[in-house]
């Protein structure tokens, strides 16, 4: 188990123990642990205890460098979605209050509506490290802000998640003590980190990885034929990925070296009993599923290995929390209701967020009494595992990305030809759930105008797969509309209400 706390010390423990080992390999750049320890303190100098750094690109050996180096400076992180719009991107940096952007060339247009912040390029990145002060930097400690997730919200306005340096050690510190190995990182393991760093889920899990000392296969971008030839290129045998991710790499032609893998790990979204079937025909690997938010800090529930048996009772479950992870079900007034019971699913965590930067309305919310309100409706059994039915918000996840129908309304509603529109999610075998638009119109349109008006205004995973022309969106009194009205012809027939 580890004894540090914060992500520098722990990667300064590595480089002292596996000095030569490979840290990471990333776009055909291989690092050691004592290097990444070095050009993360080259980093840590050129930075300033409380300032939030942007960084907007795919993954690289100096996105983690700069992860590092925050955590040693008392900085913060700003991972950036590098999909996203230019417009996006602009309210991201404003609303972080960045002092710096750090930017591949490949996202120069989005850059172009960032005019105030000084930009980095990726390219020049050795020669601004050149600059770093002689002088050791200042340590952060566990319970200061590391990194700052952007989320959607159901205003549209995406909310910054602050995240401190202790909750990235906080599930393998309890597994660890309880003597589980639902999830576990061995010494000659290797791992492929395939989840994007502006995600939790792929920033959490690489963090295991490097503070375990183990080597990092890290994908500049997801493309399953590439993911499935480095697993039996570099012996690849942990990963986590999200279920859309995973049937794509089986779909593979050389899916067979996928069998060095000794463990999966997915969330985002449930896996189908045919999916798992065929992972442990062609992998035969164990699998675990992983259940958490942003504001979670990442996984808060975990589905163990020894459920995933299919035909199992517990294959509809997300899981239970891990050891020193509370969960209650509520009702509408935050009373906790009885086992079997729907309601509101409240986590409390030691990983749990720490603020929504610059929101305390928003903070005050979801954060209650150190308790996050998850907007997940389910119900707990009698031994404690979790089966989520509906989302209390609105929320869709599309292969894992998070998309709020109200966003993509407000869009929407920016068309002449619009008079109304609704969005909701609905199942889709590929990806989770896909973007279905209910459409009211006031003048003729097609649906590939729609999609290409909002094509300049909203990231690529947002835009809606299908458009529905209808007379009216039904709504209640107050005039919400009843997307249960709308989700139910598409789900009707399931016993899960999210996929």
């Amino acid at each position: 188990m580890l004894a540090e706390r914060t992500l520098g010390a722990a990667l300064r423990a590595r480089a002292a123990l596996r000095p030569g080992h490979t840290a990471l390999v990333c776009g055909g750049v291989e690092q050691s642990y004592v290097e990444l320890d070095r050009e993360s303190d080259r980093v840590a100098r050129c930075l300033r205890a409380g300032e939030r750094v942007a960084f907007l690109g795919k993954e690289s050996p100096h996105y983690y460098e700069l992860l590092f180096g925050c955590s040693r400076a008392g900085a913060v992180l700003v991972p950036i979605n590098w999909r996203l719009t230019g417009a996006e991107v602009a309210h991201i940096v404003a609303d972080s209050g960045a002092t710096v952007l750090f930017a591949d060339r490949g996202c120069a247009k989005a850059v172009e509506q960032v005019p105030d912040t000084p930009v980095v390029w990726l390219d020049g990145f050795e020669g601004w490290k050149a600059g770093a002060p002689d002088g050791a930097p200042v340590e952060s400690g566990p319970d200061d802000p590391v990194a700052q997730l952007y989320t959607s919200g159901t205003t549209g306005l995406p909310k910054g998640v602050v995240l401190g340096q202790r909750g990235f050690f906080a599930v393998r510190a309890s597994l660890a003590e309880a003597g589980l190995d639902w999830l576990d990182w061995r010494a000659d393991d290797v791992s492929l980190v395939g989840v994007p760093g502006f995600h939790i889920g792929g920033l959490w899990w690489a963090v295991q990885g490097l503070t375990s000392g183990i080597t990092n296969v890290i994908m500049p971008a997801f493309a399953s034929g590439e993911a499935v030839r480095l697993v039996g290129e570099h012996g690849v045998t942990i990963t986590c990925v999200v279920p859309a991710m995973l049937r794509l790499m089986l779909d593979e032609p050389e899916a067979a070296r996928l069998r060095g893998l000794r463990k999966i790990v997915y969330g985002g979204s449930p896996i189908s009993e045919a999916l798992l079937s065929r992972c442990l025909d062609v992998v035969g690997c164990e699998l675990a599923q992983i259940y958490g938010l942003t504001e979670t800090g990442n996984t808060a529930v975990c589905l163990p290995p020894s459920e995933h048996v299919p035909g199992g009772a517990r294959m509809r479950a997300a899981g239970r929390p891990y050891p020193g992870v509370e969960l209650e079900v509520r009702d509408s007034s935050g009373h906790p209701v009885p086992v079997g019971e729907v309601g509101e699913v409240w986590l409390r965590s030691p990983a749990n967020m720490l603020e929504y930067w610059g929101n305390p309305a928003a903070t005050a919310e979801s954060l209650v009494d150190g308790w996050v309100r998850t907007g997940d409706a389910g119900h707990v059994d009698d031994e404690g595992f979790v089966f989520l039915r509906d989302r209390v918000k609105d929320m869709i996840i599309v292969a894992g990305e998070n998309v709020y129908p109200a966003e993509i309304e407000g869009a929407l509603a920016g068309h002449p030809a619009i008079a109304d529109s609704a969005v909701i999610g609905v199942p889709d075998e590929r990806w989770g759930e896909a973007v279905h638009a209910f459409v009211v119109l006031k003048e003729k349109a097609t649906a590939r105008e729609l999609m290409t008006f909002l094509k300049g205004t909203l990231a690529a995973f947002k835009l809606p797969l299908r458009y529905e022309f209808v007379e009216t969106i039904p709504r209640n009194p107050s005039g919400k509309i009843l997307r249960r009205v709308l989700r139910e012809q598409f789900w009707r027939d399931r016993d899960r209400q999210v996929n």
